[in-house]
């Protein structure tokens, strides 16, 4: 199947992300015990521009967010030394606002429902495709650089990107 890569990570190589993140560089924390996979996901960002950063354990993540404020963090909730979710009460309890797309072998509907519940902006189980993977990152990152609202405003001009409607001086203007 074209573009699915069991339990790994793509790189992002498409127009809309490439000029989101050109406005300035994303920073990233990747959370994963499995080095070959945290490798190959800090190899492909990197590549396009992102700042990351990475460990392996929950010890050196709650340090590292503890000190740092991070776009995104990508967070495997299996961890040698402790559960993944300790990390999202970490945040909620902290009130960080750093984003959390949880990516995981687990694919239990409680596991799911409370990564969720605690904080997580997202959670994709291993194997993924990778055109999901690409769809929710960006749409987590959508949300946070336009203050989670889909109606962007720039002078006499609204645009609803959920409703596809364009005003100018709150008239409609129709666009094909």
């Amino acid at each position: 199947m074209p573009g699915f890569i069991p339990g790994c990570f793509f790189s992002f190589t498409s127009e809309s992300f490439n000029s989101f993140s050109k406005k300035r560089k994303l920073k990233l924390l990747i959370v994963e015990d499995e080095q070959g996979l945290r490798e190959t996901i800090e190899k492909y960002f990197t590549e396009e521009g992102s700042i990351c950063e990475t460990c392996g354990n929950l010890e050196t993540a709650l340090q590292k967010i503890a000190i740092y404020e991070y776009d995104c963090i990508v967070l495997d909730i299996g961890l040698p030394d402790g559960d993944g979710f300790t990390i999202l009460e970490y945040l909620k309890s902290n009130n960080k606002q750093d984003c959390v797309l949880i990516i995981s072998a687990r694919n239990s509907l409680d596991d799911k429902i409370r990564g969720l519940n605690i904080g997580a902006d997202d959670y994709i189980t291993k194997p993924f495709h990778l055109a999901e993977l690409k769809a929710r990152l960006l749409a987590i990152f959508r949300r946070k650089a336009f203050g989670s609202t889909n109606v962007l405003n720039y002078k006499e001009i609204s645009i609803d990107l959920l409703g596809r409607n364009v005003n100018v001086n709150e008239k409609a203007i129709v666009l094909t």
